[in-house]
């Protein structure tokens, strides 16, 4: 039987480690093999023989693997000598063997169910049996033997049948298998609040707030210029805030012009690993517990989060959050997809989202920003009035953290002459929730405590897959350089929403550890 070698690289290492029954590769002592690759899960991938047969299992992952760029789905995958696997955020696993033979390969190729397990708990279970045996099948001797297994095989359809209907009728609960482990339960949209089980920044080890953080950066819907309206008016000059802009005057063509500038086409590849991209470790992935201890800071200092769009208007009516231009010469906000024209409500984690009614503490503080949003008035009746200041709401930023991001935005600017494309800002909390309703990694919030970072007003993302390898490798040499200097942690976020994920110091000091 001919040795399966997997040929594991990240930016930092490289081991060649053979497959002799079952093995895992995650990001801690968790899994066989523990790599430095933020992007993994604590047990992201298992890998298994049956016989010379070899299979691959994503144990649902944060960010998936890839098996020659075909994400994998919940069941094990047939793997080959000649396969690359992506894992994580940077690292890769070639499918090596120290005795190469030919074998055809089709697109598509699943082992036979009487060869190998159908999901994880099958796996185990076999393995707990027999570990290195093949599933053999039983003689034939006659027709006794053929009326035992017709019964056998009824029997088995019925069960599996059972569990079926089982699954169906319990599709929002979840389930755990043999070892214990619970299962991702799926989303129910109806549901206040998501129902997966742990909130990444409220108390968890910190072993699990790098994946968990991550799942967080849900991307909104990508904001069209339909969305959008133009800003006639700007900051009162006697505002609270002593960073306030005062040049909020901004036209959705200049908008336009600045995003398509932002999107041009490159003389070199794009994507979220182009070619000559370098991965500096200020930047790798140690920035979540980091965020944590600040965000502790934050909560011990009185720092309340907003849970629903009014409580971010008298955050903006207090000072405390201050409202970017949609568009500058140094970058373009893309915030706001998400929002919606339905009438605003009030949200707790007791009772959810509540209509807002009229009268109410929290339709005065809306009535009150409406009659004069920075110069301009809007209609709490019309449903587009409402759209435009959820729009212009998730535009609100910490007034200390504002001058970091044009400080970034500025330098890129000046560098490639392109505007920096800026997809995450502040968010509500019930915002928050609502996009992560729709994620299959989306997280429980589960009350007091909890503050994803976008409701600190200190977060932000900038995209990163429409940039070359000079333009990202630039941008993580200048978040590097402002996280040394104690401004900023920076993390660089893979796959689906792939970004350079930056949380600024509200009070320009680090968090102490």
């Amino acid at each position: 039987m001919p040795k399966i070698i997997l040929k594991i690289e990240t930016p930092r290492t490289s081991r060649s480690v053979e497959i002799e029954d079952e093995l895992t590769v995650g990001r801690t002592n968790d899994a066989d093999i523990a790599l430095d690759d933020g992007g993994l899960s604590r047990k992201n991938t298992t890998f298994f023989r049956d016989g010379e047969s070899v299979f691959a299992l994503d144990e649902n992952s944060t960010n998936g693997t890839f098996l020659n760029g075909e994400k994998l789905g919940n069941s094990p995958r047939r793997i080959f000598v000649g396969d690359t696997l992506k894992l994580g955020t940077d690292t890769r696993i070639r499918v090596e063997s120290e005795e190469p033979k030919v074998e055809s390969k089709p697109e598509f190729i699943f082992p036979p169910k009487t060869e190998k397990p159908t999901n994880n708990e099958q796996r185990t279970t076999n393995k707990k049996k027999n570990p290195k045996s093949k599933i053999q099948n039983p003689k034939s001797d006659g027709f006794p033997m053929a009326l035992v297994l017709a019964a056998g095989m009824t029997v088995v359809f019925l069960f599996v049948a059972g569990i079926a209907l089982f699954v169906v009728r319990h599709y929002e609960t979840g389930s755990e298998n043999t070892n214990g482990k619970k299962t991702q339960p799926p989303i129910s949209t109806k549901a206040a609040i998501p129902i997966r089980v742990i909130d990444p920044l409220g108390g968890q080890t910190p072993e699990d707030l790098q994946e968990l953080a991550q799942l967080w950066e849900v991307q909104e819907k990508e904001v069209e210029a339909t969305d959008l309206k133009d800003v006639t008016a700007s900051e009162p000059a006697d505002s609270k805030s002593p960073n306030a802009s005062t040049d909020l005057k901004v036209s959705v063509a200049f908008w336009q012009q600045q995003r398509a500038k932002a999107l041009e086409a490159r003389n070199a590849p794009t994507g979220n690993d182009p070619p000559g991209q370098k991965i500096l470790p200020e930047v790798f992935g140690d920035g979540v517990i980091k965020q944590k201890a600040k965000i502790a800071e934050m909560i011990r200092e009185g720092y309340q989060q907003p849970m629903d769009f009014a409580e971010l208007a008298q955050k903006k009516m207090n000072g405390e959050l201050v409202e970017l231009p949609m568009a500058t010469d140094d970058y373009v906000l893309e915030v706001g997809g998400s929002s919606g024209g339905e009438n605003f409500t009030s949200f707790n984690f007791a009772a959810g989202n509540v209509p807002v009614t009229q009268g109410s503490e929290k339709f005065n503080i809306l009535q009150k920003l409406a009659d004069n949003f920075s110069g301009e008035k809007y209609d709490l009746n019309n449903p587009d009035h409402r759209k435009q200041m959820r729009i212009r709401l998730l535009r609100m930023f910490h007034p200390r953290a504002k001058p970091v991001l044009e400080r970034l935005a500025k330098a890129y600017r000046e560098k490639f002459n392109r505007p920096l494309r800026v997809t995450s800002l502040s968010r509500s909390m019930d915002y928050q929730i609502g996009l992560n309703k729709t994620n299959p990694n989306s997280f429980k919030v589960r009350g007091a405590g909890s503050l994803p970072p976008h409701t600190s007003g200190c977060a932000f993302d900038l995209a990163r897959k429409h940039q070359t390898a000079e333009e990202q490798n630039f941008m993580m040499e200048q978040l590097a350089k402002m996280e040394r200097e104690g401004i900023l942690d920076a993390l660089r976020e893979g796959n689906v929403n792939a970004c350079f994920h930056v949380f600024i110091y509200d009070d320009g000091t680090p968090p102490k550890m």
